[in-house]
């Protein structure tokens, strides 16, 4: 059952998108991270407090929900298999993003065929964290991009891995654990010390899965451009010169599928960053580069689930 349901699961996110409200359990997480913020977080600023008590909301919120949800599977695993395999497909489901990120990347796609440029910014803003108010349209396409492929593993691939290994308790582990370095995991004033253990954590569950999802985008690369030995030339070439031990991995190995260079100057909060290029510029960042980076993450995506289904099997039947 462990394959089947996560291959429903898979299916279900393709066909129905995210179910989406307030009772999803990714809201129901990030409600419960920021309930032990206002706990945890001291009223007065002592770093080392809150390097400390950022250690302990990580044990909480990961250790409390993967313990508690193991728990409940096995008691209700005995006595209720019926409610228990619903419950796992619903979970499964829920933790998959393939399909809102490719709606995502296609609502910045369509406004750019439109001439839009303003409502691309807006639209953008569904996928990146960065200022968009003045990008031009070619930084658009880059950042479109660069955030299809890394949310192609955190969304996706990621989920994915910890899903088969240990059913959606693996999701409920990785989630809450990606939630807490999307709300925390930040290095700014408030956040570098209460968030290193959250980053840190979250760095290293996606340390596996960042580079399988290069495999996997070049084997979606057969699908859509045959650019399949570029995709890990540059990722071997450049995924380390980018700040996060991760990001560079889907990021370098999407610019070789492309043909083209990504990174430069990016803006938060009005404040100017600027990370490494990645790849090299063999082709123009146009907008169709976006619809050719949505049709490598889908066809990835399914040599994905093929082959983590297959390990599911042979884990858990």
């Amino acid at each position: 059952m462990g394959a089947v349901l996560l291959l429903w699961g898979f299916l279900l996110d393709v066909w129905l998108g995210d179910p989406q409200g307030r009772w999803h359990p990714v809201v129901l997480i990030g409600w419960l991270i920021s309930a032990l913020e206002r706990v945890l977080f001291p009223r007065k600023r002592n770093f080392r407090q809150e390097f400390l008590r950022g250690f302990v909301l990580v044990a909480v919120v990961v250790g409390g929900l993967g313990g508690g949800y193991f728990f409940f599977a096995r008691f209700l695993s005995g006595r209720a298999p019926l409610l228990f395999w619903a419950i796992e497909l619903y979970l499964i489901f829920s933790f998959l993003a393939l399909s809102t990120l490719i709606k995502r990347g296609r609502e910045v796609r369509e406004a750019l065929r439109r001439g839009d440029l303003e409502e691309a910014r807006k639209n953008l803003k569904h996928l990146v964290s960065r200022d968009t108010e003045h990008l031009s349209e070619w930084e658009v396409v880059r950042a479109c991009v660069e955030s299809l492929a890394e949310n192609f593993n955190d969304g996706v691939i990621a989920p994915l891995f910890y899903m088969a290994l240990l059913g959606a308790l693996g999701g409920v582990v990785y989630k809450a654990s990606n939630t807490l370095d999307s709300m925390v995991g930040y290095k700014d004033f408030r956040y570098f010390f209460f968030g290193f253990a959250s980053a840190r954590w979250d760095d290293v569950l996606n340390f596996l899965p960042a580079r399988l999802s290069v495999l996997w985008i070049a084997l979606g690369t057969l699908c859509v451009n045959r650019r399949f030995g570029e995709v890990f030339r540059y990722a071997l070439r450049d995924a380390r010169k980018h700040a996060s031990p991760n990001a560079g991995w889907p990021e370098a190995g999407m610019a070789g599928a492309l043909g083209v260079r990504l990174g430069g100057v990016n803006y938060y909060g009005g404040k100017r960053e600027e990370t490494p290029f990645l790849g090299d510029s063999r082709f123009d960042l146009t907008a169709e580069k976006i619809d050719e980076a949505i049709a490598i993450v889908r066809w990835g995506a399914v040599w994905g689930i093929g082959f983590l289904s297959f390990l599911a099997w042979l884990l858990r039947g």
